[in-house]
């Protein structure tokens, strides 16, 4: 529904003004702190060739990643249907900033709803600061090894998450709305706001806040927008800020493991990073 919401919003401003083409790092200040770009080869109906020869790779020579900001400038395009080749994930000093996706059959490339014209040249241009990197799939059915694990891991060097692993420092969450936003709302901003909001009525500061998704209403002149809050149960029974959307739940209520993933490391290697833990 909100894909089709944001075609049509897409396809009434083409029409209006055109296409025109996005810069889609300009958002990441390359000049402060360490950067690492990791491509994920991700499984795929139609594998293409390419993936067998660069695989998982990560690059971090902070000259080609300005290269890449300057150069990635594509126009949108509509062609958004194929299943994806790669995740390209892009660190600051470790933490993850940004996330593109890239289909190399269909030729084009996503950024969160989005999508912009890319080819398999585009990628491949800059392969030559690409090294191969490892990772594993790792399952847990205990949340306190889990939450061991993403503490143990985030202290070490060239370790990286493929997802955000900061909800599981928190024993689980519940879903609010905010609802009959300005459509332009800038929603990170938003987020900013309502978290020092609960930090002043609650006292606390042991939550976590992600948006999970928005909509547009049917005149576009409004958006709705959905959040997660990561925290404890004591947490959720002192919220009095209404828009609840679902209570609070565990991690593991509605699933028997949680799996995430670990760029960086083989699972051999994380038995033995994680050995005396288990």
């Amino acid at each position: 529904m909100l894909k089709k919401i944001l075609l049509v919003w897409i396809c009434f401003w083409g029409t209006v003004q055109g296409l025109e083409a996005k810069k889609l790092l300009e958002d990441l200040d390359l000049s402060t702190g360490r950067w690492e770009m990791v491509g994920v080869s991700l499984t795929n109906y139609q594998p293409v060739a390419i993936q067998e020869k660069l695989g998982t790779f990560i690059m971090s020579d902070p000259t080609i990643l300005r290269q890449i900001q300057q150069k990635w400038s594509f126009e949108e395009t509509y062609e958004d249907y194929c299943e994806y080749h790669y995740a390209l994930k892009f660190y600051r000093n470790g933490d993850l900033q940004k996330t593109l996706r890239v289909n190399l059959r269909c030729n084009y490339i996503t950024d969160e709803a989005f999508s912009y014209r890319f080819t398999e040249k585009d990628l491949t241009e800059f392969q030559r600061g690409f090294k191969p990197i490892r990772w594993s799939r790792i399952r847990y059915s205990d949340l306190d090894l889990l939450q061991t694990a993403v503490t143990q891991l985030d202290r070490m060097p060239g370790v990286y998450w493929y997802g955000d692993v900061k909800q599981f420092n928190f024993d689980g969450e519940f879903s609010v709305a905010v609802n009959d936003l300005p459509w332009n709302v800038n929603r990170d901003s938003l987020v900013e706001s309502l978290t020092d909001l609960m930090r002043s009525r609650n006292g606390r500061d042991d939550f976590y806040i992600t948006q999970k998704y928005w909509l547009l209403s049917d005149d576009f002149e409004k958006m709705s927008l959905k959040l997660n809050i990561f925290c404890d149960e004591p947490f959720f029974k002192s919220y009095n800020l209404g828009g609840v959307v679902t209570n609070w739940r565990n991690h593991l209520s509605e699933q028997s493991f949680v799996q995430i993933v670990v760029i960086g490391m083989s699972k051999e290697e994380y038995f033995t990073a994680m050995k005396g833990y288990n």
